[in-house]
């Protein structure tokens, strides 16, 4: 039986498993998909202390480093289920059942989808939530950027750099990114900032994205759609628990079953940032340390 199971390898899982390590207690780390979760699929990052620019596939390599150098033992293995039993956590993949005395979810969030009947068909066929991943394929073709925060502006600043056009649609009347981000974005000549829209319907041809429709019954030819419009936490593996607020996230890092925590972009948060999830791995393990 490990001491700690944490879930999730993102910055926030990371920072735990680092401090936990330390701290020479038994954990076990584990992620279904790339470690460094969502910093993959960020471009740019300057706002992080300690690097004036980093890209999150850099950043995220230089974690699963300091994995490997502090000897973190990891399975890259999907948690199915996580069951409270006695005084105990069991968590189940396809693999087996692992036993902890402690579980901590750091399973952060998946982006928000438009909702559009052919939309799902179309992920990888003209639509995207990574440019870092997939801006390469667009190089000298028109696209749009949906969403007006920090991160559909930071992104959508790395495509100019790549695109022709880039058509930023935003939902109100204003961006609701940093007004630097706002600045930035206005002086790209290749960036048409489209207010008071949303996309209403996709057409395509060939299984391919060939233009969008807004709800201004505006056409516009695009071969890519790259959406920012928030997120959604990826809780069905906790929502048994009584933990959650109204929208799915969770409560508090410490939550009201023992034993069990949260950390990073599945916490409820007024700001979601690296630093602030880092901080979150940092208190929760100093709590299970102390406890």
């Amino acid at each position: 039986m490990y001491d700690v199971i944490i879930i999730g390898m993102g910055i926030s899982g990371i920072t735990a498993g680092i401090y936990l390590k330390r701290a020479n207690k038994d954990i076990m780390m584990f992620d279904g998909k790339m470690p460094g979760g969502l910093l993959n699929e960020i471009s740019s990052i300057s706002n992080y202390p300690g690097y004036i620019n980093i890209s999150g596939s850099e950043l995220a390599e230089n974690l699963f480093n300091q994995i490997n150098v502090l000897n973190i033992p990891y399975k890259l293995e999907s948690i199915k289920d996580v069951r409270k039993v006695d005084d105990y956590f069991e968590a189940e993949t396809s693999n087996g059942v692992y036993k902890a005395k402690n579980v901590i979810i750091a399973c952060g969030r998946t982006p928000r989808k438009l909702g559009l009947p052919n939309e799902d068909k179309l992920l990888g066929h003209g639509i995207s939530t990574c440019a870092l991943c997939d801006g390469f394929f667009y190089r000298g073709k028109d696209i749009a950027v949906v969403g007006s925060g920090d991160s559909a502006l930071q992104e959508a600043l790395y495509l100019s750099n790549i695109v022709n056009k880039i058509y930023l649609i935003v939902r109100k009347n204003k961006m609701r990114a940093s007004l630097s981000l706002q600045e930035a974005i206005k002086n790209k000549e290749n960036v048409e900032i489209v207010y008071e829209s949303t996309i209403k319907e996709i057409n395509e041809i060939n299984g391919q994205v060939d233009s969008i429709v807004l709800n201004t019954d505006r056409l516009i030819d695009v071969n890519g759609i790259f959406i920012y419009i928030g997120f959604v936490p990826n809780n069905d593996i906790i929502k048994k628990f009584d933990i959650l607020d109204e929208n799915g996230y969770v409560k508090n890092i410490i939550t009201d079953v023992k034993g069990l925590y949260a950390v990073g972009d599945i916490v409820k948060k007024d700001v979601n940032q690296l630093v602030v999830a880092a901080n979150d791995g940092v208190l929760v393990a100093n709590h299970i340390i102390n406890d």
